[in-house]
């Protein structure tokens, strides 16, 4: 049976206040720092999942910058669109409960060679193994983490898959109370749709102005031009009958509709 020392029970615990105290900015870069210490990788890669009835979309691309390396934004959410290409892959998007899985368990050699997202990996990237977690609360697929190893590293092994479900539960939670569907996010979502008309993109600039971003910094996050989110700042503010950005978050905050979410 695998059980942790008191040295390592130690670092779980110092782990976890990490994660529980971490904003909303820092919470994802922290999550990896300490994933980092209990199961070393050499790429860490994650998304925020948005659900919808028949599709799960993987948002916010992240991959860790401390990491040996760090691929960009874009291929980032090439890699999310091919693994949504294997219906081996997008089964386990679908399941009730949070998962923590190495791909050698789950996936055959096939996968690796005769996949693309398997070939990126392998060759683009130059990795070998990869851990796998998927954090689902209440039925809704809110994050992944990708944690991949070269393979001079060598496989996950059981005590670290064991040390990851013991913090599972606790970076769920944490990913969940930033979500923009969790129960705050529904509700505002609810009011800027029915009482200005924002579409999702809309409400989406809508919550990172109401954190004080610029418009550069929405352009960075979102992976668009700075020009379009200027463009959709202007409708917002028309919408909402209002001329500046102050007045936005000032009706957000009127109407109960501020959002914090990742």
């Amino acid at each position: 049976m695998l059980q942790l020392n008191e040295q390592e029970c130690w670092q779980m615990t110092e782990g976890l206040t990490r994660i529980v105290t971490a904003s909303v900015e820092d919470l994802r870069h922290t999550v990896f720092e300490v994933l980092s210490e209990i199961a070393p990788f050499d790429c860490g890669v994650s998304y925020v999942v948005k659900n919808d009835p028949d599709a799960k979309h993987c948002l916010e691309p992240m991959a860790y910058k401390n990491a040996d390396v760090v691929p960009s934004a874009q291929m980032l959410l090439r890699a999310a669109e091919l693994a949504h290409k294997s219906s081996a892959y997008n089964s386990l998007e679908w399941q009730k409960k949070s998962l923590i899985f190495r791909d050698s368990d789950m996936f055959n050699d096939a996968f690796f060679t005769q996949t693309e997202i398997g070939r990126m990996v392998h060759d683009e990237l130059g990795m070998s193994y990869a851990c796998k977690i998927f954090l689902v609360h209440d039925g809704i697929l809110v994050g992944k983490f990708w944690l991949l190893r070269r393979k001079e590293r060598g496989n996950f092994e059981e005590k670290e898959l064991f040390r990851l479900r013991l913090l599972e539960p606790l970076i769920t939670r944490a990913m969940y109370k930033y979500h923009p569907q969790n129960e705050e996010g529904r509700r505002a979502k609810q009011i800027l749709k029915e009482n200005f008309g924002l579409t999702d993109r809309e409400r989406q600039i809508t919550g990172l102005i109401c954190r004080g971003m610029s418009n550069k910094q929405i352009a960075d996050k979102l992976i668009c031009a700075e020009a379009t989110v200027k463009k959709h700042v202007t409708a917002i503010a028309k919408k909402m009958d209002v001329s500046s950005r102050s007045e936005i978050f000032h009706r957000c905050v009127m109407e109960k509709a501020v959002q914090n979410f990742i």
